[in-house]
């Protein structure tokens, strides 16, 4: 039996260098969704924070209750305030700001029966100082808007 000088790739070595690549790309994909993902207690935070916020647009309609929103560097807290009337006790709600980011300057917002909040932006910065989210909160109950720098 003669065999030929081959010059070319088997199926099987084309199989492996296939491999080789789909598993690098495979792990580069897997790094990418893991440093997009951030820090889970950031996503925790902002989740927590939209629905108090989203609780607070209801009861503040169904109660025709104001709220006062008053955001610190360890904890976010809505309190109610009642204005006209109200049905029973509506809790204030705390929530915890992770370590890993801090605001600029404390704040203290007003939101009232009607849904009207002067517009204010809040700095959240990261461990070094560096600007890590600008959070714009607008009038009315359009609600607010999160940038990630």
């Amino acid at each position: 039996m003669k065999f030929k000088n081959r010059r070319s790739f088997t199926v099987i070595e084309l199989l492996v260098y296939l491999a080789v690549i789909i598993g690098i790309l495979m792990i580069n994909l897997m790094l990418i969704k893991v440093v997009e993902a951030g820090n889970p207690s950031e996503r925790i935070f902002w989740n927590s924070f939209d629905s108090a916020w989203n609780r607070m647009i209801m009861n503040a309609k169904a109660e025709d209750i104001y709220y006062r929103v008053s955001i610190r560097d360890t904890d976010v807290t809505f309190y109610p305030m009642y204005a006209r009337r109200h049905a029973g006790p509506i809790r204030s709600e705390h929530i915890k700001v992770p370590g890993s980011m801090h605001v600029r300057s404390a704040k203290t917002l007003t939101a009232t029966d009607d849904g009207f909040t002067a517009p204010t932006t809040v700095v959240w910065l990261d461990q070094d100082g560096q600007v890590k989210y600008d959070q714009k909160i607008q009038m009315g109950w359009s609600g607010y808007r999160v940038e990630k720098r």
